[in-house]
């Protein structure tokens, strides 16, 4: 009788606990500018692995939660995920738990703005800023690990010209504009142009990206030199919270082999960052005429960064870059098994790269921040050239150095900039058989003041000067002004002028074969480049539901003054270079469209340019300048409604390129680019599928881009204006370990 009681009680007990363990939790998942009901909200204990949607009210109930201590995920297509750790049993059992979500807006567009030193979101910044966020960003870095060249080329109205058929060097080109006119910054420390310009756009691997800025139209006040076009800030991460490594595998149809990592941690007062990117490509001639369309390619990037706060308000960040890199175009017989009597030209460039970034900003009580910024460029590059008729060698290192002491205060309506900047750029020929002297010390000091006046709620006032002196070309003063104005909160306009300049450079010129052309001594008349812009848009955006849409439409127009026009034309086997000082003239529009319904997302857009260029008391339209270019691109994502995580994916892109007025005074042919692509995700790492260029458009299929002499010892080019490589396909698997 004892033994049944015990077993008894003992039973009771267990049963007890069992009742108790089981808990019961209701919320109520809401709007948190409107207050209503969210139906279909996702609702779930990760570590539980528990979960349900909301129901026409806006609530659920999740059952049979036992004790402890767990973190509740809430997520919604269209607003901010919410987490939220809860301890079972809760202190009020019964009560609904409110959760109120806020919309976020679509594709980043809702991001802080660091290219205008405000650090503003997008939506209330006077000057038209175009932002490709995190996600964007994630998109293209399998496609393309090895560059951005991918990543920028897809943005509204840029556009990405290879330069050269031999070392592939590209250029990007905003407004219509040569690309020498585009600044390039990271992190708002411009990086050097001149003598590493023809190859530092591809030397740029983008999976520590955060996001990149493009601000188009003259904007010299904001970093000087350089900016007669606009300017891109390609900004990186910072040290996340919890340990985070990526790692890229990349293979492509042509021969192209990428491995990147990327490795962030945060541990409290200090923070790292890690990148690491290797690639190779072997040489390949696609249209079989004996030269590659695709170089012989050797780099390799390691960049760590470290973080440091003093406290919460002072930060202290230093970097190193180094770069390594070897490319090798020309006969693919040369380059493959050596020069003989047929087979003997090839070209070889050979780089290096070292630079220093350092960031330090001091937080005031008074609402102030003091900002100090510096980078160290040290760039070697040597030029090998097989052929009789060109210089063998050409070599040399260039140092060039960025320094920049800023102050924002906020006060009242205005938020003030000011600020001092010194740039010291030097170049040195190491080696060579040109006879030209090519080295150069110049030196540039600025000062620049800033205010963004927020008038009223609906309008913001940007005024802007800076005054450089430069040693050899003396003082400039550039006067900005920008202007936004809020017809409601879902429609806006903006109004900017802008005044740019430039320093010109026998380096600037991207002509094939990718220097030698471009090496043309300087007369002793040149005078600075300058440019003046104005640009106008409107935006707007409606919500309804699962349902956005977002349009804008941008108007610019710019003038150059004393710009450097320079050509090769090839005329069967004879070269000539053409080299004048005139003026460029830019106009036109462009049209942005986006469009989001549940997963599903659509990005169209449709620029216009006209540039003419006037020289001699003649007008014509510029070379190898689109008037019209089309990007539409459409994605779907699949989520995993239960986790609240995505799946998969998958997009289609179809690029249309205008007709080109070509230097040899014809025009060129229009084309379609067409690509797909698919991504599926599994636990730590997903597979992405990629095919660019389905329709296999080249320009070899419609005319020569080599053209060679009859002993083929010394060929010529002719302009690039549309791909040379053809289709590609590559596959790529992603880690990611959170």
């Amino acid at each position: 009788m004892k033994k049944i009681f015990v077993n008894l009680s003992l039973l009771l007990f267990l049963l007890t606990g069992s009742i108790q363990a089981q808990n019961t939790l209701t919320v109520s998942v809401r709007d948190a500018k409107t207050d209503l009901p969210l139906i279909g909200a996702n609702v779930y204990f990760p570590s539980l692995k528990i979960g349900t949607a909301t129901n026409a009210k806006g609530n659920a109930i999740i059952k049979d939660i036992p004790y402890g201590k767990y973190v509740l995920t809430v997520s919604y297509i269209g607003y901010e995920p919410i987490e939220k750790s809860l301890v079972f049993p809760l202190k009020n059992k019964g009560k609904t738990i409110v959760l109120l979500m806020n919309p976020k807006e679509i594709k980043g567009k809702q991001v802080v703005i660091t290219s205008t030193r405000t650090n503003g979101v997008e939506t209330h910044t006077p000057i038209k800023v175009e932002v490709l966020g995190q996600e964007e960003v994630n998109e293209e870095v399998a496609i393309r690990p090895s560059n951005v060249s991918k990543l920028l080329g897809e943005t509204s109205g840029v556009i990405v010209q290879q330069t050269s058929g031999v070392s592939g060097a590209v250029s990007f080109r905003l407004e219509g504009l040569p690309g020498i006119y585009t600044q390039l910054l990271t992190d708002g420390l411009p990086m050097p142009s001149k003598f590493s310009s023809g190859l530092t756009l591809l030397q740029i691997p983008p999976l520590d990206l955060r996001q990149i800025e493009v601000v188009k139209g003259a904007s010299s006040v904001f970093y000087g030199n350089g900016a007669i076009a606009g300017f891109v800030n390609i900004i990186t991460k910072k040290p996340a919270e919890k340990p985070e490594f990526d790692l890229v595998v990349n293979q492509t149809s042509l021969k192209g082999t990428d491995f990147s990592s990327f490795y962030s941690r945060n541990f409290g007062r200090f923070g790292i960052t890690l990148l690491t990117s290797q690639s190779f490509q072997q040489p390949v001639d696609v249209d079989h005429d004996g030269f590659t369309d695709i170089p012989f390619q050797r780099q390799s990037t390691i960049h760590p960064k470290l973080f440091f706060d003093f406290d919460k308000n002072t930060r202290l960040t230093f970097g190193i870059n180094a770069f390594f890199g070897n490319r090798t175009g020309g006969d693919l017989r040369a380059i493959e098994t050596g020069s003989d009597s047929l087979h003997y030209y090839y070209e070889k460039n050979k780089s290096t790269r070292f630079n220093t970034e350092l960031i330090f900003s001091k937080k005031f009580n008074t609402g102030g921040t003091l900002s100090l910024k510096n980078n160290i460029y040290y760039y070697t590059r040597r030029i090998s050239i097989n052929a009789p008729e060109t210089p063998n060698i050409f070599a040399g290192k260039q140092i060039y150095s960025f320094s920049e002491l800023s102050y924002v205060q906020k006060t009242g309506k205005h938020y003030f900039v000011g600020g001092l900047n010194f740039v010291a750029d030097n170049f040195n020929q190491t080696a060579g058989a040109i006879n030209n002297p090519y080295n150069y010390s110049h030196s540039t000091a600025g000062a620049f003041l800033q205010d963004d006046w927020r008038l009223t709620n609906s309008f913001i006032l940007q005024p802007g000067i800076r005054v450089d002196r430069e040693d050899t070309f003396g003082t400039i003063i550039l006067p900005h002004l920008s202007m936004l104005y809020k017809f409601t909160d879902d429609l806006h306009a903006r109004f900017t002028y802008g005044s740019g300049y430039k320093n010109p450079n026998y380096f600037d010129f991207p002509i094939v074969p990718d220097l030698y052309y471009g090496l043309i001594k300087m007369r002793e008349n040149i005078k600075r480049e300058t440019a003046n812009g104005f640009n106008l848009d409107f935006g707007y955006k409606y919500y309804s539901g699962d349902f956005v849409l977002k349009i804008n439409q941008a108007f610019f127009y710019g003038k150059v003054k004393n710009s450097l026009i320079a050509y090769h034309i090839p005329y069967n086997s004879t070269p000539a270079d053409y080299f004048s000082a005139g003026t460029l003239t830019t106009k036109g529009f462009d049209t942005n469209l986006y469009l989001s319904l549940d997963e599903l997302e659509l990005f169209a857009d449709y620029t216009y340019t006209d540039v003419q260029k006037t020289e001699f008391n003649s007008t014509a339209q510029l070379p190898l300048t689109p008037k019209n270019k089309a990007n539409f691109t459409l994605t779907y994502e699949e989520e995993n409604e239960a986790a609240g995580t995505k799946d998969w994916r998958a997009g289609l892109e179809a690029f249309y390129t205008g007709k080109q007025y070509l230097p040899n005074m014809t025009y060129s042919r229009s084309y379609w680019l067409l690509g797909a692509m698919a991504e599926k995700m599994f636990n730590g790492f997903s597979v992405i599928l990629n095919v660019e260029n389905i329709l296999n458009e080249r320009q070899s299929k419609y005319g020569k881009t080599v053209v060679t002499t009859p002993d083929n010892r010394t060929p010529d080019f002719n302009p690039i204006y549309m791909p040379i490589d053809g289709i590609v396909a590559n596959i790529a698997v992603w880690v990611k370990l959170r």
